[in-house]
């Protein structure tokens, strides 16, 4: 009876999420707007117009796509548009609508694209980011798509298209929408060619070329329409098709580009008789073509008939999953076990070794995302790369198997007859150009291999040079001259941007080494790379205030201002060290306050509201508390709190000796009153009532379940969280890991994601994960104080204590916008509690004498609590009643007994703080308030992460952690922790 009340459950659950396996694909390949978690909320927000430009110059293509979306909600949302790009190309244009207009956008260094776009954003004005995310993908935030209107956005791309020895060059354009289109326009214009272009794959039937004056042109123009297939142009090779490209400059140089046909006979590579293959079958593996790889797997065993195979597998763990003995290209056995294998989990490439199988080379199938641990391989063995995936870091797989003497295949625009070619054979490379003197920066590498075609670009000196000779062969000897003569004929090519793709590829293999020539590039060219993007605010005074150079069109308003100083320019605040001290001076008058208990009167049955004495309110310092959360008087009865509770479990602590304090740096504190008796925690069971969480409840086999269910919620972040602390709480705790790490491959570089990542890790004590998700979060937003306070913490939780301890006090040595200064005021007391208890109780091993000693105290305390939350611009509050009922929260933060709160964040991620010196014998409920979303995303649930600690700071210190989801649609507030007294 179980098995069928699961099925049908299943069942239920999957034509329940339908939509949701659409609209929530991982690794869609088109620009896709994302406003959500919950698919739901997607029909929200439709692309009313899309508009498509091609424009192709031999084998250059610029590609302009605009994109017009409407917003059904009654409120301004922002959304999220991402979409992947070819390998090595990046987007070079991006215009956003300004008052009815299209405004481009201009270059500035990624981090602080990021801090004035949120800076700007709050103040609830109209700027737009586009920056480039993990591998060649490609993220831009869009505020605000206004309440029952509709907002334009421009992205352009060019790109140098490959060469394919059956249908030419190829241009391919996704165009897999699975929701009509209101109103759908395609142009595509090719230019100077006398060869009949040939549409391999057209959206719709009605799409064909005419011919006019050299010039091929196709359109169409549809209203409520559904492409049925990609865009795919094939552009067939003119003869004797070697020619050069160039653009002027200023300076009578000219970057030149040149397309170079070639007889490249190659020598056969041999394929040893051991070959070990690494299958990534992490999560975002799921979506690549796995058919493509098997084909070209095929030819490579068909190559050698006789021969063994290592297969091991890759997601957080590497494993071997088997030996294939393979006779006569016989490979049944290991094809059936490749096409039925599960994906699941991050990726994790620092769990590469050498021991795990016996091969004398690797064939690595993956896309080149390590999401959860470094991408740095322990194997010393030739290592082929390839990957048919549209969102692979080609940078990462390159410097892999360019650092084992191996290659790396692109097979999403490579058949796997022509990928097998390049695999197996030593080819011809391109060696340089003869005449050295005359020209410079020329890529792709010296010693790129050719197969037929190749583009070489670079920068030529003079306009007076008339021929280039280019250089090929094998290992280091020149056996080919190619001699190409140079047109200057003037045409409308950036040829300067593809010169540019192409450095900024070559410098991106090896990013740490050339992080800041690339950035200057970006800046320069007006190209988004892994630190530049591309910004539009909505008037000159913002260009001004943040130093952002304007696109040309404000230029000279941009100077009027400036030089006339009428706009005051973004007054960045220095650092917190001021505030600091002050908030240390703050705490130890707080703890060598004496506490006494004040008497109290028996009260009537009946409380006369106009009788209601307020407690002592002391101010908060946060401007935007005061005025958006005013006490009611029905919120104020709330002081004296429930003191009911419910599935509990305990956990105890007792025996606790008094702590010792060590005087050698602190002083002035006497801690000889303190409490010594033991104390209890106890962590609640938090009930929740998914349906899906009671079909696994039902099941006997769990992580089969898990599967089946996961197709109805491939996209939604809390199922997975949901379904890992189900496994954590059975004790399977290495299935509870794997589902966890699914989140870091469902949506690249979104930190919020990544935050509920590492609250988990935490609190499971997974602390080298920990530390490796919260340091691709401070990569990611530098800018925000939370995220240099999570890392440093996460440091203490892996015993780096200098490093802690130095992370920590950077915060307050650093430089903040405004906003940020603003948004985290008071942040500095947690910091210095957190400072001074690293201090005192790794003394050994800190080196304090570079800090102001007005920083160091000595202040343990019987009780703190700490809550973080995940989303921006939301206001979560932290609740703690007494054993006399009284609460401390936002609007009474200074308690009777001696309790105190922090400021109250309204914006950013937290923390607050709750501390009591001295605990009074009873029960104290901890909980948190979901009070306010103000953030512009229908962001859905909140991750909360609490921590609480008993005798903090003392020599004695225990801590618990708890993190729920906390949604505001369902859960008001909830209770998170007791302690007992």
């Amino acid at each position: 009876m179980n098995k069928i009340l699961i099925i049908v459950l299943i069942l239920c659950l999957l034509l329940q999420g339908e939509n949701i396996k659409s609209q929530n694909n991982p690794n869609r390949p088109i620009p896709s707007l994302k406003i959500s978690n919950d698919p739901k909320d997607q029909a929200k927000v439709n692309l009313q117009e899309l508009d498509i430009q091609v424009n192709i110059f031999g084998n250059i293509a610029k590609t302009t796509m605009t994109m017009i979306f409407r917003n059904n909600e009654n409120r301004d949302l922002e959304g999220i548009l991402t979409f992947p790009m070819p390998e090595g190309v990046s987007v070079t244009g991006y215009a956003l609508d300004i008052n009815g207009k299209l405004r481009q956008a201009v270059a500035v260094d990624k981090s602080k694209g990021i801090e004035v776009f949120e800076s700007i954003e709050s103040r609830r004005v109209d700027p737009g980011l586009l920056e480039r995310v993990e591998g060649n993908n490609f993220k831009t935030r869009i505020y605000p798509i206004p309440a029952q209107g509709q907002r334009t956005i421009s992205i352009t791309y060019e790109e140098n298209l490959q060469f394919h020895a059956s249908t030419g060059f190829q241009y391919h354009l996704p165009l897999a929408y699975k929701q009509a289109i209101e109103r759908f326009k395609l142009q595509v214009n090719i230019y100077q060619t006398d060869q009949v272009p040939t549409l391999i794959s057209k959206p719709d039937g009605s799409l064909i070329f005419s011919e006019k004056n050299h010039i091929y042109q196709a359109a169409i123009a549809k209203n409520n329409f559904i492409p049925e297939k990609s865009l795919v142009i094939g552009l067939p090779k003119r003869p004797n098709e070697n020619n050069i490209l160039t653009q002027a400059n200023q300076d009578q140089s000219f970057y030149f580009l040149s397309n170079i046909f070639i007889d490249a006979p190659s020598k056969a590579k041999t394929w040893t008789n051991k070959i070990g293959i690494i299958w990534d079958n992490s999560l975002s593996a799921k979506d690549k073509d796995i058919q493509k790889e098997l084909a070209l797997l095929d030819l490579i065993i068909q190559q050698k008939k006789n021969l063994t195979v290592e297969l091991g597998l890759l997601n957080i763990s590497y494993v071997k999953a088997g030996t294939f003995h393979i006779e006569q290209g016989n490979w049944t056995a290991l094809k059936n076990y490749l096409l039925h294998l599960t994906y699941d989990g991050g990726t994790d490439y620092s769990k590469l070794n050498d021991q795990v199988l016996q091969a004398e080379e690797y064939l690595f199938f993956t896309e080149g995302l390590s999401t959860f641990g470094s991408n740095q391989v322990t194997i010393n063995k030739p290592i082929y790369c390839i990957s048919s995936s549209a969102i692979a870091d080609y940078s990462t797989l390159q410097a892999i198997s360019k650092k084992t003497g191996a290659k790396t295949l692109n097979l999403l625009n490579t058949s796997p007859i022509d990928g097998i070619k390049k695999l197996s054979s030593e080819n011809l490379k391109f060696l340089g150009i003869k005449e050295h003197a005359d020209f410079s920066e020329i890529y792709p590498a010296i010693h790129t291999e050719v197969q037929d075609h190749i583009a070489i670009t670079g920068l030529g000196k003079n306009n007076n040079l008339k021929q280039i000779t280019l250089l090929f062969g094998y290992g280091d000897r020149a056996t080919q001259e190619v001699k190409i003569d140079i047109n200057y004929q003037e045409n409308e090519l950036d040829v300067h941007k593809i010169w540019a793709q192409k450095k900024i590829a070559t410098l991106d293999v090896d990013y740490t080494e050339n992080k800041e020539r690339i950035e200057e590039l970006g800046k320069q060219f007006g190209i988004v790379t892994r630190n530049t993007s591309l910004i539009v605010l909505e008037t000159v005074e913002d260009y001004v205030r943040y130093a952002i150079l304007p696109p040309t069109e404000l230029l000279p308003a941009y100077h009027k201002f400036t030089k006339e100083q009428s706009v005051l320019r973004e007054e960045r605040m220095h650092d917190l060290l001021a505030q600091a001290e002050t908030a240390v001076q703050e705490l130890k008058k707080w703890w060598q306050t004496d506490f006494k208990a004040k008497k109290t009167y028996p009260q009537p049955n009946r409380i006369v509201e106009e009788s209601f004495v307020e407690p002592e309110v002391h101010p908060i310092n946060n401007a935007q508390a005061a005025t958006s959360k005013m006490v009611s008087s029905e919120s104020r009865q709330m002081f004296i709190a429930d003191d009911q509770y419910s599935n509990l479990e305990e956990i105890v602590l007792s025996d606790l000796e008094d702590p010792v304090s060590d005087q050698q740096h602190y002083s002035g504190t006497d801690v000889s009153d303190r409490t010594t008796a033991g104390a209890k925690i106890t962590i609640p069971d938090i009930k929740n009532d998914n349906m899906y969480l009671q079909v696994l409840e039902k099941s006997a086999n769990p992580y089969q379940t898990y599967l089946e269910l996961r197709q109805a919620y491939l996209g939604t972040p809390s199922f997975y969280f949901d379904v890992a602390n189900f496994f954590y709480r059975k004790g399977t705790k290495d299935k509870a890991l794997l589902v966890l790490s699914s989140l870091a491959d469902l949506q690249i570089e979104n930190a919020d994601l990544f935050k509920t990542i590492a609250y988990i890790l935490k609190q499971w004590e997974q602390y080298q994960y920990e530390l490796y998700i919260n340091k691709k979060i401070l990569d990611w937003r530098p800018m925000d104080l939370q995220s240099h306070r999570d890392y440093a913490l996460a440091l203490l939780d892996n015993k780096q204590y200098q490093k802690a301890f130095d992370q920590l006090y950077s915060i307050l040595t650093q430089s903040y916008s405004p906003e940020a200064a603003d948004r985290d005021d008071g942040i500095e007391e947690i910091i210095v509690m957190e400072l001074n208890n690293l201090l005192k109780l790794n003394q050994t091993h800190v080196n304090s004498n570079n800090i102001s000693k007005k920083l160091i105290a000595d202040l343990p305390v019987d009780c703190r609590v700490v809550i973080n939350w995940n989303s921006n611009n939301t206001d979560i509050d932290l609740w703690v009643t007494d054993p006399h009922g009284e609460k401390c929260f936002y609007s009474n933060n200074s308690t009777a007994i001696g309790g105190r709160l922090s400021n109250d964040f309204t914006g950013g991620y937290g923390p607050e703080q709750f501390l009591l010196k001295r605990a009074v014998k009873g029960k104290y409920k901890v909980e948190v308030d979901f009070y306010n979303d103000n953030s512009l995303t229908l962001a859905g649930p909140t991750a909360v992460m609490a921590e609480i600690f008993t005798y903090y700071s003392s020599g004695k210190q225990e801590r618990k952690i708890i993190t729920l989801y906390l949604d505001k649609t369902k859960e008001q507030h909830v209770t998170i922790g007791t302690f007992d007294f």
